[in-house]
């Protein structure tokens, strides 16, 4: 019987230790999948605004990223996942044009590349958008 209970304890502290493990490297894919997700997230909404033919906005409410239409209706969101930050201020971040171009938060065609930071715990990738929604990103 106490072999038994020996057995029973050492098999719930492995897997308390792969639960632990498990959900680390869950919360790591999620914060990579977002890096992914946000880099194509400005082309994309470049295209919708091009095959739509309206103009569209990136909206940032601090916790997701909010692709919109100038209604205010939602078409695409992103949500930031635990221990990732970026260096967006909350509001209109960028627009979308018909012919498929990233504006600025005022509407005029961007000057230079847009540019922001994303910090996932002590790493820090910088997102630079061109004017056709392209992203490169320099970890």
């Amino acid at each position: 019987m106490i072999e038994l209970l020996v057995v029973l304890a050492v098999l719930a502290v492995i897997f308390a230790i792969g639960a632990f493990n498990g959900r680390r490297t869950l919360l790591s894919q999620e914060q990579a999948a977002f890096l992914r997700s946000l880099q194509g997230l400005f082309w994309e909404a470049a295209t919708e605004a091009a095959s739509r033919g309206e103009n569209l906005v990136l909206h940032f409410t601090g916790q997701r990223l909010e692709v919109r239409r100038t209604d205010g209706t939602v078409l695409r969101a992103l949500d930031l996942p635990p221990g990732v930050s970026l260096s967006l201020t909350p509001g209109v971040v960028a627009q979308f044009t018909p012919p498929g171009k990233v504006a600025d938060q005022d509407g005029r065609n961007l000057l230079q590349p847009l540019s922001f930071t994303a910090t996932v715990g002590s790493k820090t990738y910088t997102y630079t958008v061109s004017l056709i929604g392209e992203t490169e990103v320099v970890p």
